[in-house]
Protein backbone atom coordinates (compact mmCIF):
# COMPACT_ATOMS: atom_id res chain seq x y z
CA UNK A 1 0.00 0.00 0.00
CA UNK A 2 2.89 2.19 -0.02
CA UNK A 3 4.03 4.39 -2.45
CA UNK A 4 7.55 5.67 -2.52
CA UNK A 5 7.05 6.10 1.20
CA UNK A 6 4.66 8.77 0.07
CA UNK A 7 1.26 9.73 1.78
CA UNK A 8 -1.59 12.28 0.27
CA UNK A 9 -3.99 14.01 2.06
CA UNK A 10 -7.03 14.67 -0.22
CA UNK A 11 -9.81 17.68 1.26
CA UNK A 12 -13.07 16.68 0.82
CA UNK A 13 -13.40 20.70 -0.07
CA UNK A 14 -17.48 22.12 -0.54
CA UNK A 15 -19.11 19.84 2.10
CA UNK A 16 -22.11 20.84 2.98
CA UNK A 17 -23.09 22.38 6.26
CA UNK A 18 -24.28 19.61 8.44
CA UNK A 19 -27.82 19.34 10.23
CA UNK A 20 -29.31 17.16 12.88
CA UNK A 21 -30.45 13.60 11.71
CA UNK A 22 -27.94 13.94 8.38
CA UNK A 23 -26.80 10.76 7.35
CA UNK A 24 -22.85 11.65 7.32
CA UNK A 25 -22.18 8.44 5.07
CA UNK A 26 -23.89 9.73 2.70
CA UNK A 27 -22.94 13.42 2.92
CA UNK A 28 -19.47 11.89 2.19
CA UNK A 29 -20.58 9.03 -0.69
CA UNK A 30 -22.66 12.46 -2.79
CA UNK A 31 -19.42 14.53 -2.14
CA UNK A 32 -17.19 11.55 -3.92
CA UNK A 33 -19.94 11.83 -6.54
CA UNK A 34 -19.70 15.06 -6.71
CA UNK A 35 -16.15 15.88 -6.92
CA UNK A 36 -15.54 12.56 -9.37
CA UNK A 37 -13.37 11.51 -6.40
CA UNK A 38 -12.15 8.07 -6.39
CA UNK A 39 -11.60 6.14 -2.88
CA UNK A 40 -8.26 3.55 -3.69
CA UNK A 41 -8.22 0.46 -1.60
CA UNK A 42 -5.79 1.24 1.12
CA UNK A 43 -7.33 4.60 1.79
CA UNK A 44 -8.28 6.07 5.55
CA UNK A 45 -11.34 8.01 5.80
CA UNK A 46 -10.67 11.01 8.58
CA UNK A 47 -14.11 12.85 10.06
CA UNK A 48 -13.95 15.24 12.72
CA UNK A 49 -16.42 14.55 15.09
CA UNK A 50 -18.26 18.31 14.96
CA UNK A 51 -20.03 17.09 12.04
CA UNK A 52 -20.80 13.65 13.66
CA UNK A 53 -21.70 15.80 16.87
CA UNK A 54 -24.18 18.04 14.92
CA UNK A 55 -25.93 14.88 13.06
CA UNK A 56 -26.20 12.65 16.13
CA UNK A 57 -27.97 15.87 17.93
CA UNK A 58 -25.06 16.06 20.56
CA UNK A 59 -25.82 19.45 21.18
CA UNK A 60 -26.94 21.84 23.52
CA UNK A 61 -28.67 25.27 23.39
CA UNK A 62 -27.19 27.77 25.03
CA UNK A 63 -30.68 29.54 26.78
CA UNK A 64 -31.53 25.74 27.80
CA UNK A 65 -28.74 25.42 29.89
CA UNK A 66 -29.23 26.23 33.89
CA UNK A 67 -25.81 27.02 35.08
CA UNK A 68 -25.75 25.22 38.67
CA UNK A 69 -23.62 26.97 41.44
CA UNK A 70 -20.91 24.87 41.29
CA UNK A 71 -20.56 25.58 37.68
CA UNK A 72 -20.74 28.83 38.20
CA UNK A 73 -18.31 29.25 41.05
CA UNK A 74 -16.00 27.14 38.49
CA UNK A 75 -16.45 29.44 35.65
CA UNK A 76 -15.44 32.70 37.61
CA UNK A 77 -12.43 31.02 38.55
CA UNK A 78 -11.12 29.81 35.14
CA UNK A 79 -12.81 32.58 32.64
CA UNK A 80 -15.22 30.46 30.94
CA UNK A 81 -18.36 30.35 30.05
CA UNK A 82 -21.10 29.12 33.07
CA UNK A 83 -22.86 27.28 30.29
CA UNK A 84 -19.72 25.45 28.75
CA UNK A 85 -18.37 24.36 32.58
CA UNK A 86 -22.42 22.86 33.19
CA UNK A 87 -22.48 20.74 29.83
CA UNK A 88 -19.03 19.80 30.90
CA UNK A 89 -19.62 18.55 34.12
CA UNK A 90 -23.01 16.88 32.72
CA UNK A 91 -20.58 15.26 29.93
CA UNK A 92 -18.24 13.97 32.78
CA UNK A 93 -16.99 10.41 34.29
CA UNK A 94 -14.97 12.06 36.73
CA UNK A 95 -13.57 15.32 37.35
CA UNK A 96 -9.91 15.45 37.87
CA UNK A 97 -9.15 19.54 37.78
CA UNK A 98 -11.00 22.48 38.16
CA UNK A 99 -8.58 24.85 37.74
CA UNK A 100 -6.39 26.62 35.91
CA UNK A 101 -8.40 24.46 33.17
CA UNK A 102 -11.53 22.24 33.69
CA UNK A 103 -10.20 18.93 33.14
CA UNK A 104 -12.37 15.78 33.10
CA UNK A 105 -12.70 12.33 32.41
CA UNK A 106 -15.65 11.67 29.54
CA UNK A 107 -18.53 8.71 29.65
CA UNK A 108 -15.48 7.11 27.25
CA UNK A 109 -12.82 7.28 29.39
CA UNK A 110 -10.94 10.07 27.30
CA UNK A 111 -8.98 13.13 29.71
CA UNK A 112 -9.45 16.18 27.93
CA UNK A 113 -10.39 19.59 28.40
CA UNK A 114 -14.10 20.76 29.34
CA UNK A 115 -15.16 16.97 28.89
CA UNK A 116 -14.95 18.20 24.76
CA UNK A 117 -17.60 20.58 24.96
CA UNK A 118 -16.78 23.62 23.00
CA UNK A 119 -18.69 26.24 20.67
CA UNK A 120 -16.28 26.07 18.01
CA UNK A 121 -17.67 25.08 14.04
CA UNK A 122 -21.16 24.62 16.76
CA UNK A 123 -24.45 25.91 15.45
CA UNK A 124 -24.90 29.46 16.45
CA UNK A 125 -25.94 29.43 20.30
CA UNK A 126 -24.91 26.23 20.43
CA UNK A 127 -22.55 23.93 22.34
CA UNK A 128 -21.43 20.71 21.02
CA UNK A 129 -20.62 17.53 22.96
CA UNK A 130 -18.31 14.31 22.15
CA UNK A 131 -20.68 11.86 20.01
CA UNK A 132 -22.44 9.16 22.66
CA UNK A 133 -20.37 6.44 20.98
CA UNK A 134 -17.02 7.53 18.36
CA UNK A 135 -16.34 3.84 17.32
CA UNK A 136 -19.92 2.72 16.75
CA UNK A 137 -20.02 5.60 14.29
CA UNK A 138 -17.24 4.81 12.81
CA UNK A 139 -18.27 1.29 12.38
CA UNK A 140 -21.44 2.13 10.95
CA UNK A 141 -19.66 5.13 8.62
CA UNK A 142 -16.84 2.24 7.36
CA UNK A 143 -19.67 -0.33 6.99
CA UNK A 144 -21.49 1.66 4.35
CA UNK A 145 -18.41 3.21 2.61
CA UNK A 146 -17.05 -0.12 2.47
CA UNK A 147 -20.38 -1.52 0.73
CA UNK A 148 -20.87 0.87 -1.50
CA UNK A 149 -16.84 1.20 -2.31
CA UNK A 150 -16.37 -2.86 -2.49
CA UNK A 151 -13.63 -3.26 -0.47
CA UNK A 152 -13.23 -2.15 3.20
CA UNK A 153 -12.84 1.54 4.11
CA UNK A 154 -11.20 2.35 7.49
CA UNK A 155 -12.70 5.18 9.13
CA UNK A 156 -10.81 7.36 12.12
CA UNK A 157 -12.92 10.00 13.82
CA UNK A 158 -11.53 13.01 15.33
CA UNK A 159 -11.22 15.65 17.84
CA UNK A 160 -8.87 18.47 19.03
CA UNK A 161 -7.28 17.75 22.32
CA UNK A 162 -3.98 19.25 24.42
CA UNK A 163 -1.34 17.20 25.31
CA UNK A 164 0.08 16.56 28.96
CA UNK A 165 3.37 18.80 28.92
CA UNK A 166 3.27 20.14 25.60
CA UNK A 167 1.94 23.25 24.30
CA UNK A 168 -0.60 23.39 21.60
CA UNK A 169 -3.21 21.33 20.81
CA UNK A 170 -3.34 18.19 17.93
CA UNK A 171 -5.93 16.35 15.84
CA UNK A 172 -5.89 12.51 18.11
CA UNK A 173 -8.50 9.60 17.17
CA UNK A 174 -11.83 9.33 19.37
CA UNK A 175 -13.20 6.62 17.24
CA UNK A 176 -11.41 3.72 14.75
CA UNK A 177 -12.92 1.30 12.61
CA UNK A 178 -11.73 -0.96 9.88
CA UNK A 179 -8.06 -1.18 10.98
CA UNK A 180 -5.95 -1.59 13.74
CA UNK A 181 -4.77 1.65 15.70
CA UNK A 182 -1.42 0.37 16.46
CA UNK A 183 1.87 -0.19 14.54
CA UNK A 184 3.78 -2.93 16.24
CA UNK A 185 7.91 -2.44 15.75
CA UNK A 186 8.71 -5.19 18.15
CA UNK A 187 11.08 -7.66 16.52
CA UNK A 188 12.09 -5.09 14.14
CA UNK A 189 16.08 -3.97 13.21
CA UNK A 190 17.08 -0.73 13.65
CA UNK A 191 19.10 0.74 11.37
CA UNK A 192 22.40 -0.75 13.65
CA UNK A 193 20.72 -4.34 13.46
CA UNK A 194 19.43 -3.99 17.12
CA UNK A 195 16.41 -5.47 17.64
CA UNK A 196 13.01 -3.63 18.97
CA UNK A 197 11.66 -4.69 22.46
CA UNK A 198 9.08 -1.83 23.14
CA UNK A 199 7.71 -0.05 20.10
CA UNK A 200 4.26 0.63 19.74
CA UNK A 201 3.26 3.50 17.31
CA UNK A 202 -0.30 5.12 17.82
CA UNK A 203 -1.09 5.12 14.11
CA UNK A 204 -4.24 6.51 14.44
CA UNK A 205 -3.62 9.40 16.37
CA UNK A 206 -0.60 10.07 13.83
CA UNK A 207 -3.17 10.02 10.78
CA UNK A 208 -5.73 12.25 12.85
CA UNK A 209 -2.85 14.65 13.36
CA UNK A 210 -1.72 14.89 10.03
CA UNK A 211 -5.44 15.43 8.90
CA UNK A 212 -5.80 19.01 10.91
CA UNK A 213 -3.15 20.13 8.48
CA UNK A 214 -5.54 20.29 5.82
CA UNK A 215 -8.86 20.49 8.30
CA UNK A 216 -8.11 23.25 10.21
CA UNK A 217 -9.47 24.39 13.41
CA UNK A 218 -11.62 27.37 11.96
CA UNK A 219 -14.11 28.24 9.29
CA UNK A 220 -11.70 25.81 6.43
CA UNK A 221 -14.72 24.17 5.71
CA UNK A 222 -13.23 20.23 5.68
CA UNK A 223 -14.75 18.28 7.79
CA UNK A 224 -13.52 14.61 5.81
CA UNK A 225 -10.33 13.46 4.72
CA UNK A 226 -9.19 10.86 2.93
CA UNK A 227 -5.21 9.74 3.66
CA UNK A 228 -3.16 7.95 1.26
CA UNK A 229 -0.67 6.06 1.32
CA UNK A 230 -0.36 4.44 4.76
CA UNK A 231 0.40 1.09 6.11
CA UNK A 232 -1.72 -0.15 8.00
CA UNK A 233 -3.19 -3.31 9.71
CA UNK A 234 -6.98 -4.44 9.07
CA UNK A 235 -9.19 -5.32 11.81
CA UNK A 236 -11.72 -4.38 14.33
CA UNK A 237 -9.80 -1.58 16.26
CA UNK A 238 -11.36 0.81 18.59
CA UNK A 239 -10.01 3.83 19.92
CA UNK A 240 -10.75 2.75 23.40
CA UNK A 241 -8.04 0.01 22.85
CA UNK A 242 -5.82 3.10 22.99
CA UNK A 243 -6.93 4.83 26.17
CA UNK A 244 -4.63 3.43 28.94
CA UNK A 245 -6.11 2.00 32.26
CA UNK A 246 -6.38 3.83 35.91
CA UNK A 247 -3.51 1.08 36.74
CA UNK A 248 -0.76 2.20 33.96
CA UNK A 249 -1.85 6.16 34.56
CA UNK A 250 1.76 7.29 34.98
CA UNK A 251 0.75 10.89 36.55
CA UNK A 252 -0.67 9.73 39.90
Amino acid sequence: MMNDNRIELIPLVGFPLVHTGDDIPNLIISVFDEQSIELHSGDIVVVTHSIISIAEGKLYHLEDVEASDRAREISEEIGSSPERVEVALKEAREILREKPVLITKTQHGIITDFSGVDESNAPPNMLTALPDDPDKTARSISDVLSEKMGFKVPVIITDTQGRPWRKGAVNLAIGVAGMSPFKYNVGKKDLHGHELQGSLVCLADQVAAATELVMGQAGEGIPVVIVRGIKFDYGDGSATQILRSDSENLFT
